[in-house]
């Protein structure tokens, strides 16, 4: 089986958050899949948590190295479908790109992320 994660739970993951043993546990012995645009997504993330002084330097970049540890596969996005799911839902493109990519491959998704989860529900997507 494969399972489609965003950003937040791979935040999850590197920065040793409480909803980390959850992924971890939902994603044993299935492939890990995520939109292209995923490290972007974690740099970006990384650095607001640094200039929020909430992870140091130092932190930042062992947060990334983890990340870079993680075995997954890059989904391209269907960015047509993707920026119909954007306009639709009013949602930033950025999540649009992991709903699309997750209902299209008729994947489950992991996500922490509220609205996002309403959306992929209402779209048929198997939220985990």
């Amino acid at each position: 089986m494969d399972v489609l994660l965003d950003a937040s739970s791979i935040m999850a993951i590197i920065l040793n958050e409480p909803n980390r043993d959850k992924v971890i546990r939902l994603t044993e012995s299935v492939a890990l899949l995520s939109s292209e645009v995923i490290s972007f997504e974690v740099g970006n993330a990384l650095v607001n948590l640094y200039r929020r002084q909430k992870i140091t330097e130092e932190g930042l970049f062992d947060a990334y190295k983890n990340f870079s540890l993680i075995p997954l596969r890059i989904i391209k996005v269907n960015m047509e479908n993707a920026l119909k799911i954007a306009c639709k839902y009013k949602i930033y493109a950025y999540d649009a790109y992991y709903l699309e990519a997750a209902h299209r491959l008729k994947l489950p998704l992991i996500t922490f992320d509220a609205p996002m989860k309403k959306i992929g529900l209402e779209i048929k997507i198997n939220v985990l």
